[in-house]
């Protein structure tokens, strides 16, 4: 008699785990870091970005001049361009982007495709480099069944 109370209780046991109630993941709320870095760094360049999958890189004189300082039609392209009184920071409440062509840019971003357009525009106004880029995601954070934050680097020019 006792062998099968303690078969059925190890049976109870085994049935109630695999019963277990599904992977519940936190709201989102966590953001991604790329850090941009210059192949020859150099102080009088703005960076200019776009991590939606679709939209280009715009120069902040193609906005109207009430336009904050997004860069596409969505909230998740800026353009930074450093002076002296003010370094290179945009933050429009998605994403950030702070630095310089000097110490490179550190972009936080909470969406984004897995390409970056991007465009290196000289203070004269000469776009020195355009194209995109495909960052090496690696996350940190958070769980592979919920995702989480990541981080990438790469280097332009």
């Amino acid at each position: 008699m006792r062998t099968i109370g303690l078969a059925a209780m190890a049976l109870a046991a085994t049935s109630t785990a695999s019963c277990s109630a599904p992977l519940a993941c936190p709201t989102v709320g966590y953001s991604s870091t790329l850090t941009v870095e210059l192949a020859e760094p150099r102080d009088d360049i703005a960076l200019e970005l776009c991590v939606t999958e679709g939209c280009s890189p715009r120069a902040r004189d193609d906005l109207p001049a009430d336009e904050p300082i997004v860069v596409c039609e969505t909230l998740d392209c800026v353009t930074a361009t450093p002076t002296p009184d003010e370094p290179a920071r945009a933050d429009d409440g998605i994403w950030m982007l702070e630095g310089d062509g000097v110490d490179g840019w550190s972009v936080t971003i909470m969406t984004g495709g897995e390409v970056v357009a991007y465009r290196l525009v000289a203070s004269d106004g000469v776009v020195l480099d355009e194209g995109e880029v495909t960052p090496d995601w690696e996350r940190v954070g958070g769980s592979e069944q919920c995702g989480g934050p990541r981080e990438a680097e790469v280097v332009l020019g």
